[in-house]
């Protein structure tokens, strides 16, 4: 009987004890890494994967979705354990820890403009003079490359809007702006916003940006050693079959980052 309450009472302790990882997310269809299927259910690469690595560690995790800039300042606060789709910049360095085994796609930027355009609106290098002559934005927030953040910081009229990536395609099919940046998969991730999108809009061709790794981010308040643990745990996943499988069912294997990309 003793042992029998003993052992109760240990089992107890350790679910008690058991890390929760609070991992905060955009509330948008950011297929195919993180999006709500049309079961409820919230999935993607990114997502399955930290329910992969969590459960190695024998952690439970909640995820909370919440408008992008508002996650990015809830890891600030260390309201949150950590971010995933999270871009690596000098000023998010001050309070997001990104470790190189932490990286979980690579992600590239492009422009896109209206189809009926296409023979009016071309791009010719660098951005910066694209920028000037034609109405280009972006959505506040979002890391699209480290060359349009130059831009922005040096007061280049590439402009910022505090809207999601929906609604800033939204405003080029409406005619707001000549152009907007995202991400290469940005269309397809926002293709509900406008009825036959894909027939309006595509990206530019020849105006494909350099690659932009993409991390689950820590905060720098939760301390390292969750960033840390996690890591290690990561790593060890990628080496099982179960890793690509996972990126096979969501057709991520072209933005699977390669070993020389986790030095």
């Amino acid at each position: 009987m003793r042992y029998a309450l003993w052992l109760w009472f240990a089992l107890f302790s350790q679910g008690v004890l058991a890390q929760t990882l609070i991992i905060g997310m955009e509330d948008a269809n950011n297929k195919p890494f993180e999006y709500v299927a049309d079961s409820g259910e919230l999935t993607g690469f990114h997502t399955e994967v930290v329910k992969q690595v969590t459960a190695s560690l024998g952690w439970k995790v909640e995820f909370v979705r919440l408008p992008w800039t508002r996650v990015v300042k809830m890891l600030e606060n260390g309201e949150v354990n950590a971010v995933t789709y999270m871009a690596k910049s000098i000023e998010r360095e001050k309070f997001a820890l990104y470790l190189p085994d932490n990286l979980l796609h690579i992600s590239q930027s492009t422009i896109y403009i209206k189809k009926s355009r296409a023979n009016e609106i071309l791009y010719d290098p660098p951005l910066e003079h694209f920028v000037t002559r034609w109405r280009v934005a972006v959505p506040t927030g979002y890391h699209i490359n480290d060359e349009a953040m130059a831009l922005i910081r040096n007061n280049y009229p590439l402009q910022q809007r505090t809207v999601t990536m929906a609604q800033l395609f939204l405003m080029l099919v409406n005619d707001r702006y000549d152009a907007i940046l995202g991400g290469s998969n940005a269309l397809l991730r926002s293709k509900t916003a406008v009825e036959n999108m894909e027939e309006i809009v595509q990206p530019l061709q020849g105006a494909l940006f350099p690659s932009e790794p993409m991390y689950i981010a820590f905060s720098r308040q939760s301390g390292g050693k969750l960033a840390y643990e996690f890591a290690i745990a990561y790593k060890q996943f990628r080496q099982q079959p179960a890793y690509r499988e996972i990126a096979e069912r969501f057709n991520v294997i072209a933005w699977l980052p390669g070993e020389r990309d986790f030095d």
